[in-house]
């Protein structure tokens, strides 16, 4: 049964050779993993018809691929993947550059999520590279709020979500509860094992806000404690005394006067 002291490796995912490369993120246990919170978040919930997205927004489009998506081989080195997509509002000009292989995953007459940002003008809207998936496999990369962390070489965004997801499934029964019940219940507090899961992958800002406000309340508790705890055990403990040394023999030692 694993605990929080369970080293990184053993978490579905990651292994031995990813673990060293955690490692440099300070993540060494499943414990450091769950408190190594996102930088911050990007929302991909937001959902727009093709008609009414304008060229530099940000959004989730659902469009049907409308034919076979076309591969070229510009030069060495570059390729490109072109294709339309289309729902009862207009049709958006797709572009995937050196990556060939979603060619094959993008299949005509079905339809999926994109989401990038829109490029071009309102006659011809664009995305290049866009994240994608079907419409009945959503809730992975698109139409979520996703987390973002802070990465080092040898760990992408995705695979420490992942991570983090394996490893909140791994101790959804053993997370502590740090908080005594009456300050959780007095200042109106969540648990620990919603404000954890929340903190990383939130349903939405609103319960986001209330996970973080329970996060943020018990690190000052916990700080708070440990400062009580030290002042107390300052005034317990006694000072060691010094006997007062004599300093005329110093003085006297000096080929000067002191002033």
């Amino acid at each position: 049964m694993p605990d929080l002291q369970t080293s990184v490796q053993y978490i579905k995912g990651v292994g031995a050779q990813r673990a060293r490369a955690l490692a440099r993120l300070g993540i060494y246990t499943l414990g450091d993993l769950l408190e190594y919170f996102p930088r911050a978040y990007e929302d991909r919930t937001a959902m727009r018809p093709i008609g009414e997205v304008l060229p530099q927004e940000t959004v989730c489009i659902r469009a049907m691929v409308a034919g076979e998506p076309r591969l070229t081989h510009v030069r060495r080195g570059l390729d490109l993947v072109k294709l339309q997509a289309v729902d009862e509002t207009g049709k958006l000009f797709i572009t995937f550059f050196n990556q060939s292989y979603v060619k094959d995953q993008l299949r005509p007459g079905e339809t999926y999520i994109f989401y990038g940002r829109v490029e071009g003008s309102l006659l011809h809207k664009s995305l290049n590279n866009p994240v994608f998936e079907r419409e009945d496999r959503a809730g992975t990369v698109t139409g979520r709020i996703l987390p973002l962390y802070r990465l080092t070489a040898g760990v992408s965004n995705r695979m420490l979500a992942g991570a983090v997801e394996a490893g909140l499934d791994l101790c959804r029964d053993i997370l502590p509860e740090i908080l005594p019940e009456t300050v959780r219940r007095q200042y109106g507090l969540a648990q620990a094992g919603f404000s954890l899961r929340t903190i990383h992958f939130p349903p939405d800002f609103a319960q986001l806000a209330i996970a973080r406000r329970r996060l943020v309340f018990q690190e000052l508790f916990v700080l708070s404690c440990a400062l009580r705890l030290f002042r107390q055990n300052r005034e317990r403990v006694p000072g060691l005394l010094f006997d007062r040394p004599d300093p005329e023999e110093f003085y006297a030692a000096l080929p000067f006067s002191p002033t």
